[in-house]
């Protein structure tokens, strides 16, 4: 059994596999133009020499079980990011009813920003997050796995605008939220999870298409890319998640 954090480390990196709950170096966003008018936005990040590890102080646990299952996520967390932090901010979902990612704390939460408007990324984004929903059959009465998709956009993107969205794209489920708050609030949220919006020409927003994984804790403990969803892997992260949830419980 590991008994010390910086053994987890390394048994961890024999494995390759880490815990995505570390202090990476924070994501910075480069802008590409690309000559067919389709908008891309990339994500550098310097190389960090040492990565850190939270002491546990047990030998078991989350955070071991969770080093032993998730795959090192596809681009460095920015965080700690706690959406106890975000409990200030109102999100308004398309049925018009009101919540804070604070308030799904005990969920685990994928979340992507989109807007309705999108002719890029978004819609393939969504189709393929419609397939890891509705692969995994979540059953609103006992799963507790939720999506949100966050508009980057408030000003155009009005609940009902949302709701239009998602049933263009046959999307009516309770554990799928389409939500929007104010433009002064959208910022904030672009500004915490770093998603780089920026107004084109052409009406567009270019803005990065990463998925943010958040555990029951409120914690956002992986990115993904989101540009090409990798749905399988999806699925099984998060349903290890939401299985230590259960485990803690019992």
């Amino acid at each position: 059994m590991l008994k010390k954090s910086h053994k987890l480390m390394t048994a961890v990196a024999t494995t390759g596999i880490m815990l995505a709950v570390a202090a990476w170096a924070f994501p910075t966003a480069t802008l590409q133009s690309q000559t067919n008018s389709k908008s891309s936005l990339t994500a550098t990040t310097s190389t960090a020499s040492t990565i850190t590890m939270p002491e546990t102080g047990t030998e078991s646990g989350p955070d071991a079980r969770l080093a032993a299952n998730l795959l090192s996520p596809d681009t460095p967390v920015r965080g700690p990011l706690r959406m106890e932090e975000l409990k200030h901010i109102k999100l308004r979902d398309q049925d018009g009813q009101q919540f804070s990612l604070h308030d799904l704390k005990g969920e685990t939460v994928l979340i992507n920003f989109m807007f309705a408007g999108c002719t890029t990324v978004c819609p393939t984004q969504t189709i393929n997050l419609r397939r890891v929903h509705n692969e995994l059959k979540l059953d609103p009465s006992k799963d507790r796995i939720k999506l949100v998709s966050i508009s980057i956009a408030p000003l155009s993107d009005t609940p009902k605008q949302l709701k239009s969205f998602a049933k263009r794209f046959q999307i009516d489920h309770p554990t799928w939220r389409f939500a929007m708050t104010t433009q002064a609030q959208t910022d904030e949220l672009s500004r915490e999870f770093s998603v780089g919006v920026k107004p084109l020409d052409n009406g567009q927003l270019d803005h990065r298409s990463l998925l943010y994984l958040i555990n029951p804790d409120g914690m956002m403990i992986q990115q993904y890319k989101g540009a090409q969803v990798d749905v399988e892997r999806l699925k099984k992260e998060l349903r290890i998640v939401d299985s230590l949830r259960i485990q803690d419980q019992t």
